[in-house]
């Protein structure tokens, strides 16, 4: 289990473990009486595709489509895929022998670019000397949902008595308000939280659900937030 340095709204902290949750997945796919599963295809080479096509037919390409299909070649597809490995491929789809800089592209709401520039280091914050700290945005449960796009959740864990008592004062006060409580990194706590170096930043809002001596505190992890548009 991995650790997250935070602080409680009485400034007490220290470091508890998380896990993520995963949703279960007991279905059974099948059609009929028949079980249904996944496999990947080859369903075409690097020759047939329609770029190479386009340079090599040019303008006689749909006839070409039509007489001959020379979109398929019989000898690759349906070969099933095993084991595969990344490679960076250039413009004209040769291998590249060196891994290319990556570049951080900026888009505005309407989905146009904005600007393009070299990718920020972002340093893990979650195990720092300043702990997570609380910051006073709440919201309602209901409207918390209908407010943020939460993609992940991380649950927290006790490890003993007194990280069991930290938590589970946290989840009780959380569960009574039925709220959502922001968290945040740095020295005001308004920082996103960034769990692996370079990783994404994410706002964290915590959830507490109670249960006569049991509880579960939840992290919900979001970066999209959902805004109405009026025209």
């Amino acid at each position: 289990m991995r650790k997250i340095h935070i602080s409680d709204s009485d400034s007490k902290n220290t470091f508890v473990h998380f896990l993520p949750i995963k949703a279960s997945s007991n279905e059974v796919r099948a059609f009929g009486k028949e079980k249904v599963f996944s496999k990947r295809l080859i369903i075409f080479g690097e020759n047939s595709d329609y770029e190479n096509l386009l340079k090599k037919y040019a303008e006689r390409l749909p006839q070409r489509l039509i007489d001959e299909d020379p979109e398929l070649d019989l000898e690759l597809i349906g070969r099933p895929v095993n084991k595969t490995n990344t490679v960076f491929i250039d413009k004209e789809n040769q291998i590249m022998k060196i891994a290319p800089s990556w570049i951080e592209l900026i888009f505005d709401k309407d989905g146009n670019e904005k600007e393009r520039r070299l990718p920020e280091d972002r340093i893990s914050n979650i195990t720092d000397e300043l702990p997570i700290r609380f910051t006073k945005f709440k919201l309602k449960r209901d409207d918390a949902v209908k407010k943020f796009v939460f993609s992940r959740t991380l649950q927290l864990w006790h490890s003993d008595g007194l990280t069991f008592e930290f938590l589970f004062k946290i989840a009780k006060e959380l569960d009574e308000n039925d709220e959502m409580m922001l968290i945040g990194g740095g020295d005001k706590g308004r920082d996103p939280l960034i769990f692996q170096n370079n990783g994404l930043p994410w706002r964290a809002f915590l959830e507490g659900r109670v249960q006569g001596d049991s509880y579960a505190l939840l992290m919900r992890l979001s970066n999209l937030e959902l805004k109405s548009v009026i025209k």
